[in-house]
């Protein structure tokens, strides 16, 4: 008796079941400065979508700018810790949590917030940051950063300031918002600390 012969079955599995590597693994959270007061701790989660566009797009710079400037640390490419830890540990990167200056309000839209007031921007002064650059020991190297520029962190709130969370939403209570994008600016030359035209970019400086 004959049995009837049947097409073999293939489905594609994304991902190959291979592990992504460290350096996309962005952390969920990232501690800084609080919004209020430059001497109070808070915890900040760190928006993923952005980071993956740019990944998509070939662009690498965003995931290493968060690495160095907003996260302070060494990306974790192979041989990247070896290479820079010391260094390090003598003279860390500055970071979100370094920032020197805080601005709230970006005079536009962002997110659900139509005049993006209850949005802050994070100012630091990283002088040093890695970018993608391949050779034999390592695919990153460290670089120095223009003293022209500053480096600018965006956090939306969860809740406008100086209005409680409400009992549902206890559960988000303990971060303040999420970083939502990140960039180095170019520098004012009268405040070289601060961005450029920040008088007009933001509509109140917080600390």
């Amino acid at each position: 008796m004959d049995l009837p012969r049947t097409s073999p079955r293939f489905e594609v599995i994304h991902g190959g079941g291979l592990r992504a590597p460290a350096w996309r693994d962005i952390p969920s959270t990232v501690l800084a400065r609080s919004v209020t007061s430059r001497e109070l701790a808070a915890f900040y989660r760190v928006a993923q979508a952005d980071v993956q566009k740019a990944l998509e797009a070939n662009r690498r710079q965003p995931l290493l700018d968060l690495w160095s400037s907003v996260l302070g640390e060494i990306p974790p490419f192979p041989n990247a810790q070896e290479k820079w830890g010391t260094t390090m540990k003598v003279s860390p990167l500055v970071a979100m949590a370094d920032a020197h200056a805080c601005f709230r309000g970006l005079k536009r839209p962002m997110g659900n917030d139509d005049r993006g007031y209850d949005c802050y921007a994070f100012v630091s002064k990283p002088t040093r940051r890695f970018v993608y650059e391949p050779s034999m020991a390592c695919c990153i190297k460290l670089v120095d950063v223009p003293a022209d520029l500053v480096h600018i962190t965006y956090v939306r709130c969860d809740f406008p300031l100086g209005r409680p969370p409400r009992i549902e939403d206890a559960e988000t209570a303990g971060n303040l918002g999420i970083v939502t994008h990140w960039h180095f600016v170019e520098a004012d030359q009268s405040e070289p600390n601060l961005p450029v035209d920040h008088k007009n970019r933001y509509r109140q400086r917080i600390w």
